[in-house]
């Protein structure tokens, strides 16, 4: 049995260029354009990406390294920074387009950060992995109430040294992040609502992270009653806080943490990216899961047509199983009451069957 459809989402080491992501999603799509032009002076950050990499967020980051950054966005909406120096080969990568390149917002092993303060965005850093000097932040700003109106920004960092388990640095990370793109959206007419300064940036939960059921205050609250809990057999959740995210997650477990029933709620490209996996499955003719089924609800900006999903424990090798007894009223349910919750976080409508 596998943790699904969580487990197998792996984690993945960055390339030696950062892979790092961020689109401008709207009904009619923000153009970039721009040379791509190295400039090897620090001061040429407080121009760079067409003036709207926050140069001060930067420096604090890479905390005194020698910089070089792109004097606009490239052709493909790409904007770097590298740092040098004796200790350092390390850099940062901002990039906008279409949703399409904006790979591996889901692929990790956990459940990624919300930001909180007035953003919908969320951290990711690993702190169990290997690469303590990388992390992603993934910013959605909506750019007025029309569903699917809105810019995506992605960020990953490498640091070179130090890492992210230091919350300063998380915290630096965001800030890149957030001047940047409230700083580009007011340039595009962007007229997006903006929240304050992130303080205590979490980081991704992992599957050592569960806590008993009754004690479930972020995405799980209220999902099971204690009477339901019982009867599945689910004595404990992992889960994130209430504040909204591109993407949502409550698992609910064993005793021990095992999964045995996992809920999403996925906005923006990652709704994008869960409804192509959906209708590849259709396409494909597959057998649906056992306990797995979808809802959906229209948000203004960004957010675009939301994804609420639910799945049970199932053999990989028999996707018509599922875990023993599920209770398929009581499931459906469920989602909804994790879809509503949500949706209204968001902003959305009324929440509705696929």
């Amino acid at each position: 049995m596998s943790d699904v459809p969580f487990r197998r989402r792996r984690w993945v080491r960055r390339t030696a260029a950062w892979t790092v992501a961020a689109a401008l999603l709207a009904g009619g799509l923000f153009q970039v354009t721009g040379g791509y032009d190295s400039w090897r002076d620090d001061r040429a950050l407080d121009s760079a990406c067409d003036g709207d990499l926050a140069a001060g967020a930067v420096r604090e980051l890479f905390d005194g390294a020698s910089l070089t950054s792109s004097s606009g966005w490239g052709d493909r909406g790409h904007c770097t920074v590298s740092a040098s120096d004796d200790d350092v080969d390390a850099g940062l990568v901002l990039w906008t387009g279409r949703t399409e390149h904006l790979p591996g917002l889901e692929d990790t092993g956990g459940f990624d950060a919300p930001l909180g303060h007035g953003w919908t965005g969320s951290f990711r850093f690993d702190p169990d992995g290997e690469d303590r000097d990388e992390a992603r932040a993934v910013l959605m700003l909506s750019c007025g109430e029309r569903s699917g109106r809105g810019q995506v920004t992605t960020a990953d960092a490498d640091l070179g040294r130090g890492g992210f388990d230091d919350p300063v640095a998380r915290e630096r990370l965001v800030a890149v992040l957030t001047e940047t793109a409230s700083a580009y959206a007011r340039r595009t007419g962007c007229a997006a609502r903006t929240g304050g300064r992130v303080e205590g940036v979490g980081v991704t939960t992992t599957l050592r992270d569960y806590k008993p059921v009754a004690d479930a205050t972020g995405s799980c609250a209220g999902v099971v009653d204690a009477r339901t809990a019982a009867r599945w057999g689910v004595h404990t959740a992992r889960e994130i806080t209430r504040d909204p995210a591109p993407l949502e997650n409550c698992a609910l477990g064993g005793r021990s943490g095992t999964f045995l029933y996992g809920f999403t709620a996925s906005y923006g490209p990652s709704a994008r990216e869960a409804r192509r996996r959906l209708d590849h499955r259709s396409d494909d003719h597959s057998p649906r899961r056992a306990g797995a089924y979808e809802l959906t609800a229209r948000c203004p900006g960004a957010a675009g047509t939301a994804l609420f999903q639910v799945e049970t424990l199932h053999d990989e090798d028999d996707p018509r199983s599922a875990a023993p007894d599920v209770d398929h009223e009581g499931l459906r349910a469920a989602l909804q009451r994790f879809a509503e919750r949500s949706a209204k976080k968001h902003g959305c409508g009324a929440v509705e069957g696929v």
